[in-house]
């Protein structure tokens, strides 16, 4: 194994357990990412667990142990044996995600940077996944932990499938460049625990990006970034929610309407047309404020941090 660089947890991988392959062995002693199940391969930066839920792809520099049970091995091994597999191979874990593209897939078991999406897009050192809650999420590959597919999900799915598949993302070559394409736009940094941020990201010297909030700045970096998106955490689901609402919302008074005034009915439907162009301007204007709002613009920021906000904002539902 290469010793860690910069871009390298501190601490070291353990040595890939070639020897255990083909038997039943425990990743992690404990946390969201231990799982139990059947080693089937073992590659240059990955391994692979089959598990009752589908095969679970780890990246080898973040496994800090693997144990076997060997009296359950020699019972089982016989059984082991018989029991077939489908899984994708490839030499390293970039290939691993490469396969996967345009399926359903679960990033990490579990903790802060789960989530669960359709993964779009492989580049260089990020993925790009499609998600229902938080829009277009962009991954740093060096943090994600382990994906998988899990099994049935995609013909389960569905329409939701097609949905996500239709969201629109941001091509760039490499993690860094992603984030001066979001510059001066309202991002989310992370999805959970005490690394998430949000706030309006400004471009720095020597690789690093300011973040506003409020009265608060922070300086970062993009390599220590696991993941960012557009808007608000939860933004496209807010959208949609209101969306539905929206809808419900015209349908009833448009029942109400054709209730009342069945007799006009060519004029009640130029008016029903007027109402929904008006109500959909009408939304769109509630939907920019009721983002302001709840960035909670200082006073000192004044109107240019407003203005940009509302570019940023304008940027992120060109998005959705």
């Amino acid at each position: 194994m290469e010793k860690s660089n910069l871009n390298k947890e501190n601490s070291a991988p353990i040595s890939l357990p070639y020897s255990l392959k083909g038997k039943n062995v425990t990743i992690y002693r404990g946390g969201p990412e231990s799982k139990t199940g059947r080693l089937i391969d073992v590659q240059s930066d990955y391994i692979a667990l089959g598990t009752e839920n589908g095969v679970i792809y780890y990246q080898a520099e973040h496994i800090k142990s693997i144990s076997e049970d060997p009296i359950f091995n020699s019972m089982q091994s016989n059984l082991m044996q018989k029991e077939k597999i489908i899984y994708y191979q490839s030499k390293n874990f970039a290939g691993i995600m490469n396969n996967l593209k345009s399926k359903l897939v679960q990033i990490n078991q579990g903790g802060p940077e789960s989530k669960k999406g359709l993964l779009l897009d492989v580049k260089s050192d990020y993925a790009v996944v499609s998600t229902n809650d938080d829009g277009i999420v962009y991954y740093n590959i060096h943090h994600i932990k382990s994906i998988m597919t899990p099994q049935n999900n995609n013909s389960q799915l569905g329409e939701e499938v097609t949905n996500l598949a239709r969201q629109e993302y941001i091509g760039a070559p490499e993690f860094n460049q992603l984030f001066r394409q979001m510059t001066h736009g309202w991002v989310s940094i992370n999805r959970h625990g005490p690394e998430a941020l949000e706030g309006i990201l400004v471009e720095n010297t020597d690789g690093y990006f300011t973040l506003i909030n409020n009265k608060e700045i922070y300086r970062i970096h993009p390599l220590h970034v696991r993941s960012i998106s557009f808007g608000p955490k939860g933004l496209l689901k807010k959208l949609n929610n209101k969306e539905d609402d929206n809808a419900k919302n015209s349908n009833s008074n448009s029942n109400n309407s054709q209730m009342e005034e069945g007799k006009n009915s060519n004029k009640t439907n130029a008016n029903k047309e007027v109402e929904v162009d008006s109500s959909g301007e009408e939304n769109q204007q509630l939907q920019i404020k009721d983002l302001v709002e709840t960035l909670n613009i200082p006073s000192v920021a004044g109107l240019f941090i407003q203005q940009v906000v509302l570019k940023g904002m304008a940027k992120a539902l060109k998005i959705f």
